[in-house]
């Protein structure tokens, strides 16, 4: 019976996060921004 409870808890577990969705996988599979962008990066400062 502990062993159904626990399976039931999981299942349930798994099925409200699909059904809210996890924030951090929804960031990760955003299209890339399009247009021009600032740069992010620092610039080395090197004589040419």
């Amino acid at each position: 019976m502990i062993r159904l409870l626990a399976q039931f808890g999981h299942w349930f577990g798994g099925s409200l996060a699909h059904a809210f969705g996890n924030p951090r996988e929804e960031q990760q599979h955003l299209p890339p921004p399009i247009g021009v962008q600032p740069y992010m990066g620092e610039r080395s400062r090197r004589g040419r």
